[in-house]
This record gives structure tokens, C-alpha cells and sequence, in this order.
């Protein structure tokens, strides 16, 4: 692996990371732009641009800036997974408008090595962020409460009742 490209290595990362989402790695001389990653989870849809560099910003081409603007503009949804190698940082950036200057994109958020990739995840799938605690309470719940109570030996009305 040592012979790869930044990006590629990433791409490795990413794979192995994103566990909930089916990737497509697209590599095409045929469309201008297009980013690196088709990804499908949960009935979302996105596409994922990766850079790697030393870079502050995401270093886009004219062709991906143009690609990007375009697919915002039709409503699709595209990330940039930013890898920083010497600050061993990886940004995530969701433009959500049209824009001409990729050094002007702000990241939603920051990960420090060892990347947290769940993490990572539920941001991309737009889950809200729990931390680890908080994610095993909530998974060791018990059922819900029913509505009728203890004693309370009414049936359930409407036009569910007697379903199974």
C-alpha cells in the first residue's frame, strides 16, 4: 500500500470505515468532475469527493466545481472528505449552494486521528450525534410503554384492532 496515492489510501480508509453505506468508487476519464464516491444508506444518496494533501481547503478542479454545481442545483447531496496527512485531520464539507471558490468552504465538521468512523457516518446519513454513553442507555431500554395500563383490559379501538 505504500505505493498508492493519498487518495487512494483514503479511499482504503473509507471503505473500511463506512460500514452502513454501499460504495461505488468511480474512476472515469469519460465525465469531467464527477467525484470519487457514489454512496447509498438508509434511502439516502450522495456522492463523496476525497481529498488528501496538505492543503486548508478542498483543491477542486474547474471540471468538479462545475460537476458539483450542477448536482446541488438538481437537489443531489455531495461531501468533500478532506484527509490533512501532516495534521493527521480529516474535514468533512457539504456545499449546499452553488459556489465559485472551493478555498471559501467551511467544514461541518473535524475528525482527529484515530478517526472516529461511526461518527463520520451519522453525520453523512444526517443522524444526530449521540455520544457513546448516551447511544447505549437509549439501546438498553426497555419497550415502550403500552397505552392502557396495568388492569386496564379495554380493546384497542380503530382499524387496527384485533390486527396482528
Amino acid at each position: 500500500m505504500s505505493g498508492k496515492n493519498p487518495e487512494s489510501l483514503l479511499w482504503q480508509k473509507v471503505k473500511k470505515g463506512l460500514t452502513d453505506c454501499f460504495l461505488t468508487r468511480i474512476e472515469s476519464s469519460t465525465i469531467n468532475g464527477i467525484p470519487d464516491i457514489h454512496a447509498v444508506s438508509k434511502n439516502k444518496i450522495f456522492w463523496i469527493e476525497l481529498k488528501s494533501d496538505e492543503l486548508s481547503f478542498p483543491a477542486l478542479n474547474k471540471w468538479q466545481i462545475v460537476w458539483i454545481n450542477k448536482y446541488i442545483k438538481a437537489g443531489g447531496t455531495v461531501f468533500i472528505l478532506k484527509e490533512t496527512l501532516l495534521k493527521r485531520s480529516l474535514k468533512l464539507y457539504r456545499p449546499v449552494s452553488v459556489f465559485t471558490d472551493p478555498r471559501t468552504l467551511v467544514p461541518e465538521i473535524s475528525f482527529s486521528f484515530p478517526y472516529q468512523w461511526p461518527t463520520v457516518q451519522r453525520h453523512l446519513l444526517g443522524e444526530p450525534f449521540l455520544p457513546e454513553a448516551a447511544r447505549s442507555r437509549s439501546s438498553s431500554r426497555t419497550k415502550p410503554r403500552s397505552r392502557l395500563r396495568t388492569g386496564d383490559h379495554r380493546q384497542p379501538t380503530g382499524s387496527s384492532a384485533g390486527v396482528l
